[in-house]
């Protein structure tokens, strides 16, 4: 008798990138059938290192799928023969952008309407898992005057929308919150015969799998984006933000985890968003509490100055409710100190690397 796994094709974006990575790896673990969509064909050396990536490939779970230009009309539809949900974690993100709105804002809403409208006339597609982002529950100006003692939940929206932008990250901002709207416009007008999960994540971060696998690796694999930023406290002040985080991280496997699990119509309802933070509903502080994990479970290091403790990250308080998410999927978030401990070890292992080669 065939099992829900059994009868799922998962088609997946995003698979090269930090938490598309880990959520392949994940659904061929559990058994899924993946398709996975790449924009380059030279990504699939560095996928396939990954012996389960490997196996998937040789066993026929996994197919991969090039697609230069994700904005190309009926880009998406000409891949979704057979599959029954579609994972979309790509981002057309790019802070190098000088127009802001047609960089950054439009590319983004754009990405999900075509999706969507894929999905839509594809006759087997029956659920459609969107990564969202937890920016889209306040607006930008918040950070300049955060409210600290709100609760948020996911009937929060950022009211706040409209340009001209200011910066590459405001626009971002924007760019997330209008894709969250138009996903929810597309099935209120014209439900469709699919259903969304949408998955609002905060600060992602936690080790990075993919230098696992990855033979030239360095430490440096770590000190860029978020984790860089998260590190700073543990490290150095080169890595420094320019500007404050909200204190709401959320470990890189649990977001992994919650994509796969948001494929069981039967463990998540359709049409449904939830947020995925850790530590709930208040946070942490960075500086304070990386350099107490340094301390507390890292002391020769700190002692031996592999970790200087010498840089920082502000943080603002943000009050976020996951206790919904908790109970839908079954599961509690891995705590915040357990995520940095993984992090800090994997950098110290990779660093280690780095001396001996």
């Amino acid at each position: 008798m065939a099992t829900q796994i059994d009868k799922e094709h998962i088609l997946m974006t995003g698979v090269t990138g930090y938490i598309g990575y880990q959520t392949l790896v994940l659904a061929l673990r559990r058994g899924y059938r993946v398709r996975a969509v790449i924009r380059k064909q030279t990504s699939l050396i560095d996928l396939k290192r990954n012996p389960i990536v490997a196996d998937g490939l040789n066993q026929g779970r996994l197919d991969v799928v090039v697609l230069p230009d994700f904005l190309e009309n009926d880009a998406f539809l000409r891949h979704l023969q057979g599959i029954t949900t579609i994972i979309h974690l790509a981002s057309p993100l790019s802070f190098s952008a000088t127009d802001f709105l047609e960089g950054i804002v439009k590319p983004a809403v754009d990405m999900v309407t075509n999706v969507l409208d894929a999905a839509n006339r594809t006759p087997s597609i029956r659920r459609v898992v969107l990564t969202s982002s937890c920016v889209t529950l306040i607006p930008f100006s918040w950070n300049m005057s955060p409210d600290t003692e709100r609760l948020y939940t996911v009937r929060d929206t950022n009211n706040e929308l409209e340009g001209p932008y200011e910066t590459a990250m405001e626009a971002y901002w924007a760019s997330k919150g209008l894709a969250r709207i138009a996903a929810s416009d597309f099935v209120r007008k014209l439900q469709p015969k699919f259903d969304f999960v949408n998955l609002l994540p905060s600060v992602v971060i936690g080790p990075d799998t993919r230098l696992d696998f990855d033979p030239a690796a360095t430490s440096d694999g770590l000190r860029q984006g978020a984790r860089s930023n998260v590190l700073a406290a543990a490290l150095d002040s080169s890595l420094n933000s320019s500007f404050p985080y909200v204190g709401t991280p959320v470990h890189v496997a649990d977001v992994a985890k919650a994509h796969i699990d948001a494929v069981d119509e039967i463990l998540v309802p359709g049409n449904t968003e939830y947020i995925l933070s850790s530590d709930t509903p208040d946070g942490v502080v960075w500086d304070r509490d990386v350099q107490r994990i340094c301390r507390e479970f890292f002391p020769a290091e700190v002692s031996s100055k592999k970790l200087p403790m010498e840089g920082s990250l502000q943080a603002i308080k943000w009050r976020l409710q996951a206790e919904d998410t908790e109970r839908v999927f079954g599961w509690k978030f891995v705590p915040f100190q357990d995520t940095m401990k993984e992090l800090i070890a994997q950098y110290l292992q990779l660093d280690a690397n780095n001396v001996k080669n």
